[in-house]
């Protein structure tokens, strides 16, 4: 599972791209709205990089500072998605800072290089808002429910529950002053396939989201969920008995010969079964335990 941190933003939108991490296939078009750039010399490349919060959520029009390298002093800012761009000469020693009112600055190099990237270096940003979180952390059952409008789902694996633990949303980070967090869940109470067995989640002020990519559970010999989506919304109290989110994504049931059959069949063409609900209407609800 891919680290956030490789990320985001992206409309909380589901592919299999690389390139800007959480499966949000790096966009082809030129430099973001806004950007200050200069004339690219030999060997120069362009360069874009996202904006989120620690909810997975866009950062609208934050100002990005090229800091040293040789495109140093150029300025520019977030666009509606949380995208933005340069074009100009950078090289290893290219930092840039990401400012915005409400949320803590912020710092990064820039990425590695990516082959199959469109442009080939990407800088990704979570600001940190300054608000203090809502307090979510405890332990939960957590229920997964598939849209039912998608009446082709096999009804005895759309819905099912899970055990989770909710850390403290803190941020121990020294001379920080926000206290927002991301966390990584590892959910208890199912056969989880090993290394899809766990999630990202993040809060930030009041809103909490999570993103699944992508969690699959084993329901029996041969027979494999595959959950894959984003799921968010706004939490209305302290020490909430209830979490009711909206999840956006990809829901697989799989099942492949269990005599000689293995996860990898479910991408193979090698089902036995097989359906898909792709919704903005699945649910994912937290009942504190």
């Amino acid at each position: 599972m891919k680290r956030w941190k490789q990320i985001v933003v992206a409309l909380l939108a589901l592919s299999v791209g690389a390139c800007t991490g959480h499966g949000v296939t790096a966009p082809t078009a030129a430099s973001s709205p806004g950007t200050t750039s200069v004339v690219p010399a030999p060997g120069a490349a362009g360069i874009k990089g996202t904006m989120s919060d620690t909810a997975f959520r866009p950062v609208v029009d934050a100002v990005v500072e090229i800091l040293d390298g040789p495109s140093a002093g150029l300025t520019t800012r977030s666009d509606a998605t949380g995208q933005w761009g340069f074009s100009g000469v950078f090289d290893d020693s290219s930092r840039f800072r990401a400012t915005k009112e409400g949320y803590e600055p912020a710092i990064e190099p820039i990425g590695p290089f990516c082959e199959a990237c469109n442009p080939k270096r990407w800088v990704h940003f979570a600001l940190k808002a300054r608000a203090v979180p809502v307090n979510v952390a405890g332990s939960y059952a957590m229920t997964i429910t598939v849209d039912q409008a998608c009446s082709n789902f096999p009804e005895d694996v759309r819905t099912r529950t899970y055990a989770a633990t909710l850390p403290s949303t803190v941020d121990g980070s020294p001379g920080s002053s926000a206290a927002n967090a991301y966390f990584r869940i590892s959910p208890t109470g199912a056969n989880f396939v090993p290394g899809w067995n766990q999630f990202e989640g993040g809060v930030s002020g009041n809103y909490m989201a999570f993103w699944l990519e992508t969690l699959v559970e084993e329901i029996g010999p041969g027979n494999y969920l595959m959950i894959g989506m984003s799921a968010g919304g706004a939490v209305g109290s302290e020490d909430p008995a209830t979490i009711e989110l909206q999840g956006d994504g990809q829901v697989t049931y799989c099942a492949v010969d269990p005599a000689s059959g293995v996860f990898d069949d479910c991408f193979g063409g090698k089902t036995v079964a097989y359906a898909q609900c792709n919704s903005k209407r699945h649910s994912l609800t937290l009942t504190r335990r």
